[in-house]
């Protein structure tokens, strides 16, 4: 059940490349990129969206030696690459659970865990994108939301070629032999994390994706690639605007998960080892980002975690 990061990421708006030009060209920074440090033990954390085909100017000289220098890589969900090979009553009993967990109960709809307000705002989108009811209606909101995603991205082409920083990587750690770990494994575990959310989280993750939608009809996307000059306009609102207006999504995608990482992260400072973290933007933006955390629970001292260090290598 392995997918793409922009199937089972938070896609963000994706803008022509004559908008991206004016920030690229005048950057003065590099990439949303921190360094955490406790006695000789080092975590390196990048915060990446989508990057274009043939361009690697968010791998700048301090990325490329953190990366050399670190043990080991950590990645959100494993790329299909990665995917371990499983015997026939495995996959079985994985498929059947994935099913269990990405559709509704007999007798209730996709639409019946919607709030009023969803409801309303998913059914013109369905029509505009030629998304059939009954190919949502058994589905649980948080694996709709792929259906719906998925139709945008079919009716919609980019002016440039997209590819995935964590499947690169991902690729650049097992080329050089490095071991790659996941917060989310496989896609059965990452269905049992969206599953659990609550209903009222489950409503919401809709209701982002037709926020996402919205501004992509009202050019609100910005550039796409001001990631890699360590800001994020769009990313920075899409934040903001879950944290008030869907507090639940917010709570379960935001809060939870990055709280997940600060204490992973204090796993691997108290290993003594260098390690890497690629993951998307949303969680190193807000105020309750992964570098919030750190300072929050008292993992890493102000002083201990730099933004956008110049690692020498």
């Amino acid at each position: 059940m392995a997918m793409r990061r922009r199937e089972f990421g938070l896609a963000l708006a994706l803008l022509p490349l004559a908008a991206a030009a004016q920030t690229r060209d005048t950057r003065s920074r590099g990439p949303l990129f921190w360094l955490a440090s406790r006695g000789k033990a080092r975590v390196f954390l990048l915060g990446f969206g989508d990057a274009k085909a043939g361009d690697d100017a968010w791998l700048t000289p301090a990325i490329r030696a953190a990366f050399r220098d670190s043990a080991e890589l950590w990645l959100e969900v494993a790329p299909p690459e990665a995917a371990a090979a499983r015997d026939a009553a495995t996959k079985a009993r994985d498929d059947a659970e994935f099913d269990r967990l990405s559709h509704e109960q007999p007798g209730r709809t996709f639409f019946d865990e919607l709030e009023p307000r969803a409801r309303e705002r998913v059914l013109p989108y369905m029509a505009e994108l030629d998304v059939k009811r009954e190919a949502v209606e058994p589905l649980r909101p948080w694996w709709a939301y792929y259906t719906i995603n998925r139709a945008y991205w079919s009716h919609t082409k980019l002016p440039y070629e997209p590819v995935n920083v964590d499947q690169l990587l991902w690729k650049l750690a097992t080329d050089q032999g490095k071991p790659v770990h996941y917060e989310n494994p496989d896609g059965l575990t990452f269905a049992r994390h969206m599953a659990a959310m609550p209903e009222k989280a489950q409503s919401q993750y809709i209701e982002f994706l037709l926020d996402f939608l919205d501004d992509r009809k009202k050019g609100l996307g910005g550039d796409p690639f001001d990631w890699e000059s360590g800001s994020s306009a769009a990313g920075t609102r899409s934040v903001n605007r879950m944290r008030t207006d869907l507090p639940d999504l917010y709570q379960s995608i935001q809060v939870e998960r990055n709280i997940w990482w600060a204490r992973k992260i204090d796993e691997l400072l108290s290993s003594g080892r260098t390690s890497f973290i690629g993951i998307g933007q949303l969680h190193v933006l807000g105020p309750d980002s992964i570098p919030s955390q750190l300072r929050r629970l008292n993992i890493v001292p102000a002083s201990c975690l730099r933004e956008n260090p110049a690692y020498p290598g």
